[in-house]
């Protein structure tokens, strides 16, 4: 894993204590990992969220899916009805979807460029994104969900409660792990000034 890629996003890069060397100070491989290891506890499935997001790390994916389905069948305990197998998998990879990907999907239609070029090759803005993104919707959500369970949206609408609780769940979870990691940087910063 690119470790080094992800605490970029929380701007630790290490201190250097040894004045011969000169340079930048970083972290070692060792040192970010035990960094990771340090605030893993605090949320296990805030970490999979950060590296599937950060990092497109497939087997934070795969572990991530599986937190979500035991989530998701918490939740469905007192679920009225039926279900399939197949509604689990959807809402955990459209809760996924929608929490590593906050600012929304990336266009088909301009592949995030916001520009298209018309039948006569004018360049124009693209009429179905924002800035190259999709923002979620209820309609996208509907859309994402289908692509795994194909169903109407009538009966999606049911889906939905289970779907926002999912999202709130992971997104809280990815909040703690960002408060963890902004509590460690400050952590840092007071001790290197502490050195100086």
């Amino acid at each position: 894993m690119r470790v080094e890629t992800l605490l970029n996003k929380f701007s630790i890069k290490g201190i250097n204590y040894n004045p011969n060397s000169g340079g930048k100070g970083l972290l070692s491989a060792e040192e970010q990992l035990a960094l990771v290891g340090l605030c893993w506890h605090k949320s296990p499935v805030g970490w999979l969220v950060l590296f599937v997001e950060g990092l497109r790390d497939t087997k934070a994916l795969k572990q991530l899916h599986i937190e979500t389905r035991k989530e998701a069948l918490g939740l469905m305990k007192s679920w009225r009805g039926v279900y399939p197998e197949k509604a689990l998998t959807a809402l955990c990879a459209t809760a996924i979807a929608e929490v590593t990907q906050q600012s929304g999907q990336i266009c088909p239609e301009c592949n995030g460029s916001a520009i298209v070029v018309d039948k006569h090759r004018n360049r124009c803005k693209c009429q179905c994104c924002k800035s190259g993104r999709i923002t979620w919707t209820q309609e996208t959500r509907f859309a994402y969900f289908t692509q795994v369970l194909p169903v109407t949206y009538s009966r999606f609408k049911h889906y939905k409660e289970v779907l926002n609780q999912l999202v709130a769940w992971l997104i809280e979870n990815r909040a703690v792990v960002v408060m963890v990691m902004e509590e460690q940087v400050e952590s840092e910063r007071g001790n290197s000034s502490e050195v100086i």
